[in-house]
Order: structure tokens, then sequence, then C-alpha cells
């Protein structure tokens, strides 16, 4: 007799949402038939090839590998900032949001919106409005929007069900030799629904660049393990870090004027910052 636990359903049986419905099928299969399980680990594979604790992306790039293991992927994808000059094409684009589409959603309704961009202008104008400096260097990147109709407005299901779209979209990108970044350093949403013509039900969650690995990526190790962020029962105040609560408080003042000054402003305020905003250029991966 063998238990199968099953964490973060609501129940089974249920028809409410796309992970509970995955988790009855999933169960029901488990009742019909003898199920193998194995398990590998990353360091016994040769899906992702690795050096001196580098990937070594032109392999994965020349040859795509979408059958890499989940495990292998989660291990060795990292945050990507700068990208090949060769665009990707706009079909494998298109499988790669295909694939996406399998991530779970709040009540399994699917509400995703994507505005692909490749136009350098609008690039600039996102930079210009508020973006982080490196956006200015893409080539290649799409806005997440997601239908806020909801009456979840505590917990934001629109918020959760695009994260969880990034999240699967970064993997499968990964896995065919195309880095990514998740940028949440945006002009205000107000401002974004006016420029690209966004209907006010649908909300700007997020962007995220994209194009072919660069060069070797550094696979930085985590800054914790499992254990030091796992609280039982109860949530445990220890070790906690803190931003200095004056800093922070500066820096969403100083934000909040920024967005209220006319774009032609902002755009002679970030030529002049770009200096000090170079040290985060360097930061390609992470």
């Amino acid at each position: 007799m063998k238990n199968l636990v099953i964490l973060g359903s609501r129940g089974i049986p249920n028809n409410h949402g796309g992970f509970e419905t995955f988790c009855e099928e999933l169960a029901l299969n488990f009742n019909k038939s003898t199920m193998k399980i194995f398990k590998k680990f990353a360091n016994e594979q040769n899906s992702v090839p690795i050096e001196d604790g580098m990937i070594k992306p032109n392999i994965l790039i020349e040859n795509p590998n979408p059958d890499m293991s989940l495990q292998d992927a989660i291990l060795t994808r990292r945050t990507v900032r700068a990208y090949e000059s060769k665009p990707v094409p706009f079909d494998i684009f298109e499988e790669m949001i295909q694939f996406s589409m399998n991530s779970p959603t709040a009540c399994n309704e699917q509400r995703w919106r994507i505005l692909y961009l490749d136009k350098q202008e609008l690039f600039d104008e996102l930079y210009y409005r508020g973006s982080a400096a490196f956006v200015r260097k893409t080539k290649q990147a799409f806005i997440i929007l997601y239908n806020n109709h909801s009456d979840n407005v505590e917990y934001k299901d629109h918020i959760q069900s695009a994260a969880a779209f990034i999240n699967t979209f970064s993997l499968v990108a990964h896995s065919l030799g195309i880095g990514s970044c998740w940028v949440g350093h945006l002009p205000n949403k107000k401002e974004l629904q006016r420029y690209f013509k966004i209907h006010k039900l649908y909300e700007p969650v997020a962007l995220v660049t994209f194009g072919y690995y660069r060069k070797k990526v550094k696979i930085k190790p985590r800054k914790k393990d499992a254990p030091n962020i796992i609280d039982k029962n109860t949530f445990q105040s220890k070790d906690l870090v803190f931003s200095k609560s004056k800093n922070v408080f500066i820096r969403r003042i100083l934000r909040k004027v920024y967005y209220i000054l006319p774009p032609a402003i902002r755009k002679k305020l970030r030529k002049k910052s770009l200096p000090f905003e170079k040290k985060f250029y360097n930061e390609l991966y992470d």
C-alpha cells in the first residue's frame, strides 16, 4: 500500500480549477494502472551541457531539447538579461506560448493575453518611461496581461495566474536554448494601458524579455537551502532580513514623483541616470 500526497489541491473530486482537475485525473489513473516511478538527478543526465558551473548554451541552441527533464530545467534555468542579435523565430515563440498555456489559472479561466514586442522604439519608450535599463538592449519581449475581472480581490487571482504562466514559459524557453528575464520594473499600469491601448479589463502584470543565449551562463547557487525557509505550522521570525525602512520609503516617494512627470522630462532624467545603472547592466545572469 502506497500513499500519494498532493499538496495545493482544494479537494478531490473537484471541478473548480485546472490544478485540482489535474490532481483528480492523476489519482484516477493511479487507481487504474500500476505506476513505476523513476527518480533521476540532474548531475546524472546529459540534457544540459555544464562545464565548471557554467551552462554551455551553444549546444542547446544548436540541439534544442524540448524533452529535457523538468528537474534539469529547474536546476539550470537562470535569469538572462543579454541575448544574441539573432531573433527567435515567431513560430517558435508561438510554440513556447502554446506550451505555457498549460499553466494553472484561478478557476481554470485561462484569461491570458500576450502583447508581443519586437520594435526598438517600444523598448526605448519602456525604458524612458521607467523600465529597467537593460530593456533597451533587448530585441524581443512580451507583456503578459490578465483579465482582472475577479471576485478574489484580496489575493489577486489574475496576478497569480499570470505568474504561473511566466514561470512555465521560462522553463520551456530554457529547454530550447532561449534565455528570459521576468521584469517587474515597469511604468505604472495605467500609463501602459494608455500607451498600448490595452482594454481596461486587462491588467499588465509583467514584461518578459527573451532571446538566444549570448554566451555561457553561470549557474549561481541559491542563497539559502530549503530548511532555512520552511516554517512548520506557525511563522518563525528568526533570521529575518529587512531593508532600511527609511531608504525604502524615500525610494517609493521618488518613484511616485517620477511617474507623475511628463515622458519628455523622464527621458532627460534617464539619460543622466544611465551611469548609475551600469552596475545592473553587468549583472547579466542570476
